[in-house]
């Protein structure tokens, strides 16, 4: 799980420099949902810690970050 949480943080990191280098920011609700990804898979490892507290945080913010970015692309 923590490579695929690797390779997600580099895609998104990679695809932020792309947006921020050419000014583009269609790519960003993309990039906040595959944030989400990471979050709830973040989320998963946490528990799997025992972490609730963390955990439970995580998934809002996984929540909230999926949701918001869905209806951006939705409108």
């Amino acid at each position: 799980m923590n490579i695929i949480i690797a390779i997600l943080g580099v895609i998104v990191a990679s695809v932020s420099s792309y947006s921020l280098l050419t000014g583009e920011n269609v790519t960003m609700p993309y990039v906040q949902i595959l944030l989400g990804v990471m979050l709830v898979l973040l989320g998963f490892s946490q528990l799997k810690e025992k972490r609730k507290g963390l955990a439970i945080f995580l998934f809002f913010a996984a929540a909230f970050s999926i949701f918001i970015n869905i209806t951006i692309l939705l409108r």
